[in-house]
C-alpha cells in the first residue's frame, strides 16, 4: 500500500514538522491500558526521525505509529506516548508487542501503522491493509492512556494535492452522505462549499452547521482514508462571507485558523462574488488575514495554500476580480491558484465548452500581468476552471458531458492545475431533461459522469509547495504524437523497433554524452510498446543478475535516475556468430508507466536459437505492439518469488515509451521491486 504522510523527517528538526497546531486531547477519566480495541493495520518502511524525536528505521526495526488522536501534547517529543508505551497487537492467532515511536496523522483512532518488520510477523506484506486486528496499549508502570476526546486535526505539514486534480464542490447544506456517495463513485478531491459567518464572526458550514460537526468530520476522514483530500471553500453567492462579518484582521484570521485546525487543511478556497467582491475593505481585510495566517502556519512547520474562485466572462476576470488579486499580491499573500467560474455569463452561450476554454485563455494573460515573474507554464499551472454542469441559471446555457471532455483535454494539454464543477449533488440525470434543478443536472448523463470525466485530469504528481504524495509519485510525461514522428514514419527495425540512435557505452560512470546518452534528448515517442519484466528468479542463469551487454552496471540493477538507469533487455538476433541487439547497448529509454529511465544492457530471449526469442519476433506480443522492451524488475535471495511474479504482471502491457529522452524528466527513484513490494504503476 502507499506510504501516507506520517510524521517522520529526514533530519533532527522533526519537532517542527510535527507541530499539532493547537491539538489538545485532555486525559480522560476512563483508563484504556487494558482495554482491547478493534481496528486495522497497515505498514510503512520510512527511515528518519519519528514523532518521539528518535531515529527510526521502519524497514528493519519493530515499532508502531499510532493515530494523532491519541497524542496529548503539542510537542510530540514530550508526549506521554513516548515514555515507555507499547502496543500489543493480535491477528490470526499471533500476538506481538512493539513500542510507540511514531505518529500517523492520517490514521483514525483504531488504525495502527506498523513498521514493515513488525507487520510481517503477523501477516504477509501482500495484504497491505489488514482488517480485524485487536490491540491495546501496555505501559511499563501501568499508567493509563486516555481515549481520544476529539479536537482539531493535526497541522498539515505539506500540500496534499498533486500538480493537476479535479476537486468538485460538495454542498454542505446537504447530508455528509453526499460526500460518501461520491467517494464510492471515485471522488478523490473535494471542495466543501461553503464556510460562512454563522453570526458574530463565527465560522460555520453553510453558516448554520458547526465546523466541528461529527458527520462532516467523519466524511472527510473517510475520504482521506481512501487517499483523498478536501479543500474548505469560504464564501459563495449567498450568506455572509466572514470578511464581511468580522471587523478586524485579527478576528478574521482566528476564524480562518479554526477551520484549518479543525480539518488539518493544507488548502483553502475563497469564492468571492457579487457584492462581496465589490467590497474593497473586506477584500483588504481578507488578504491581510490570509497573509498573516499563511505566515503563521508555515512558520510553525505547516503548509497552507490559498486560492481564489472568481466570476469570469469569456474574456476573463472582471475588473474587481483583477483588483482583488492585485491587492492579494501586494499584501504578501502567496496565491497558489485562481479558479474561474465558467458559468452564468449573463446571456445565452451556445458552446459552453469553448466558452470555458476561451475564459481560461484570457485568464492566462491577466495572471501574467499580476505576476509577471512567472513563466508561461507556471501561469497555466496557476489556473482552475469551474463550470456549472448541466443546465445553468442563465437561460440558454447548458454544459454537457461533451463539453466536460473537451475542457478536461484542454486542462491536460495546458497543465491547468484544478478542474471543478458545481456541484457533486447535481451530478446525475433528472427525471426529465431540460430543467434547472439543485438536485440534478437537467442533461442526459450517467450518475457521476461529470466526476468520472474530470477525474481523468488527476495526476499523482507533487503539487505546489513541498508536497510529496504516497510513494513519491510524480507527474506523467505528456506525450504528443505531433512532437515527433511516429514509429512507422521513422522507419523500423526487426520486430517493428524504432531505429535507434547510435551510442558508445562505457562501463565506468555514465554513457558518453552523444546519441542516446545525450542529456538533451531527441525524445522519440514510441506508441504501443509492449513492456514486460524479468527478475532475479527467472534470469538466465536462474537466480542471478547476470547481463549480456554491460554498460553502466556489472549486473542487472539501477534506481531509474538519469545517472543510474535500470537495466533493460531487448530482442536480439544471432547471425553468423554475431549477436546483434534490436537497440544498441547504451540506448536510453524513459517509461512514464513507472517514472524511470532505463538503459539497454541485456538481451531478451534464450535457448538454442536466440533469434527466436519472443522480444525479437513479437509473435507472443499483443496485437498492435511496435516493439518489445523487457525491464529488470529485481528480486533476490530472501524475497518472495510469487510477489515478484505479481509485480511482473503489473508492469506488463502496451504503453508509450520515450527513446533518447531528455535528462530532466520526473523520476521515482528506486528499484521496481524491493522488500517484496512492487512499484506503483501510473497512467501514461
Amino acid at each position: 500500500m502507499p506510504i501516507r504522510n506520517r510524521v517522520i523527517a529526514g533530519g533532527a528538526v522533526a519537532v517542527v514538522a510535527v507541530a499539532l497546531g493547537g491539538v489538545s486531547l485532555a486525559l480522560a477519566d476512563t483508563p484504556v491500558s487494558a482495554e482491547e480495541i478493534a481496528g486495522q493495520m497497515t505498514y510503512y518502511n520510512d527511515k528518519g526521525y519519528g514523532a518521539c524525536g528518535t531515529q527510526v528505521d521502519a524497514a528493519t526495526e519493530d515499532l508502531v505509529a499510532v493515530s494523532h488522536e491519541w497524542w496529548t501534547s503539542a510537542d510530540p517529543n514530550q508526549d506521554p506516548l513516548c515514555d515507555g508505551v507499547s502496543v500489543q497487537v493480535s491477528y490470526g492467532g499471533k500476538t506481538i508487542t512493539v513500542p510507540v515511536k511514531d505518529m500517523c496523522p492520517s490514521c483514525d483512532s483504531g488504525h495502527l501503522d506498523l513498521s514493515q518488520s513488525a507487520f510481517e510477523q503477523l501477516a504477509p506484506l501482500e495484504k497491505g491493509l489488514v482488517e480485524g486486528i485487536t490491540w491495546k496499549f501496555v505501559t511499563e508502570d501501568g499508567k493509563d492512556i486516555a481515549p481520544p476526546t476529539g479536537g482539531e486535526a493535526p497541522l498539515a505539514t505539506v500540500s496534499a494535492f498533486p500538480s493537476r486534480y479535479a476537486a468538485p464542490y460538495v454542498e454542505t447544506w446537504k447530508s455528509p452522505s453526499v460526500l460518501e456517495e461520491a467517494r464510492a463513485a471515485g471522488l478523490r478531491y473535494a471542495s466543501l462549499a461553503f464556510v460562512l459567518d454563522g453570526g458574530g464572526c463565527k465560522a460555520a458550514l453553510n453558516g448554520t452547521t458547526p465546523v466541528s460537526d461529527e458527520g462532516w468530520l467523519a466524511a472527510v476522514t473517510g475520504l482521506r482514508g481512501s487517499g483523498g483530500e478536501v479543500i474548505a471553500s469560504f464564501g459563495g453567492a449567498s450568506g455572509t462571507e466572514l470578511a464581511s462579518g468580522c471587523d478586524s484582521v485579527e478576528a478574521l484570521e482566528a476564524q480562518y485558523r479554526s477551520v484549518v485546525d479543525a480539518y488539518g487543511l493544507s488548502r483553502i478556497d475563497f469564492d468571492i462574488e457579487g457584492a462581496t467582491l465589490a467590497d474593497m475593505d473586506a477584500n483588504r481585510r481578507r488578504n491581510e488575514a490570509l497573509a498573516a495566517l499563511q505566515k503563521d502556519v508555515e512558520g510553525a512547520g505547516g503548509h497552507l495554500d490559498v486560492q481564489f474562485t472568481l466570476p469570469s466572462g469569456v474574456d476573463g476576470l472582471q475588473a474587481d476580480g483583477v483588483a482583488m488579486l492585485q491587492n492579494a499580491a501586494e499584501s504578501g499573500l502567496r496565491v497558489s491558484l485562481v479558479n474561474i467560474m465558467t458559468m452564468d455569463y449573463g446571456s445565452a452561450v451556445a458552446d459552453m465548452g469553448q466558452a470555458a476554454i476561451d475564459a481560461a485563455t484570457a485568464l492566462h494573460g491577466q495572471l501574467g500581468q499580476i505576476w509577471p515573474g512567472k513563466s508561461e507554464q507556471e501561469l497555466w499551472a496557476m489556473q482552475g476552471n469551474t463550470p456549472m454542469i448541466g443546465v445553468n441559471d442563465t437561460p440558454g446555457e447548458t454544459f454537457t458531458v461533451e463539453d466536460a471532455s473537451r475542457l478536461a483535454d484542454f486542462a491536460v494539454e495546458k497543465g491547468i492545475q484544478q478542474l471543478s464543477f458545481w456541484a457533486v449533488g447535481r451530478d446525475k440525470a433528472c427525471p426529465e431533461a431540460g430543467g434547472l434543478s439543485e438536485d440534478c443536472s437537467g442533461t442526459e448523463q450517467q450518475a457521476h459522469e461529470f466526476l468520472k470525466i474530470f477525474n481523468k485530469v488527476n495526476t499523482t504528481a507533487p503539487g505546489t509547495g513541498t508536497a510529496t504524495l504516497p510513494g513519491g509519485a510524480v507527474d506523467p510525461v505528456p506525450v504528443s504524437p505531433s512532437a515527433s514522428p511516429s514509429a512507422t514514419e521513422e522507419g523500423t527495425l526487426r520486430g517493428g523497433a524504432v531505429d535507434p540512435s547510435p551510442v558508445a557505452g562505457m562501463r565506468e560512470g555514465a554513457v558518453e554524452a552523444s546519441g542516446s546518452g545525450s542529456g538533451s534528448g531527441s525524445g522519440k515517442t514510441i506508441s504501443n510498446a509492449f513492456t514486460t519484466g524479468y527478475t532475479w528468479f527467472d534470469n538466465t542463469p536462474r537466480g542471478s543478475a547476470q547481463i549480456s551487454h554491460p554498460v553502466v552496471h556489472d549486473e542487472a540493477g539501477g534506481t531509474g535516475t538519469w545517472e543510474d538507469p535500470i537495466t533493460l533487455a531487448v530482442g536480439h538476433v544471432n547471425e553468423g556468430g554475431k549477436d546483434t541487439l534490436d537497440y544498441p547497448a547504451g540506448t536510453r529509454f524513459y517509461f512514464p508507466k513507472v517514472r524511470r529511465y532505463f538503459i539497454v544492457e541485456d538481451a531478451c530471449g534464450d535457448g538454442g536459437s536466440p533469434q527466436d526469442g519472443p522480444c525479437h519476433n513479437l509473435d507472443s506480443a499483443p496485437e498492435g505492439a511496435t516493439t518489445w522492451l523487457d525491464m529488470y524488475v529485481g528480486g533476490g535471495s530472501g524475497d518472495s518469488e510469487s510477489a515478484a511474479d505479481e509485480c511482473l504482471g503489473k508492469v506488463t502491457g502496451l504503453t508509450t515509451v520515450i527513446q533518447d529522452p531528455a535528462d530532466d524528466l520526473p523520476v521515482v527513484e528506486g528499484p521496481l521491486f524491493s522488500n517484496n513490494r512492487c512499484t506503483e504503476i501510473y497512467d501514461d
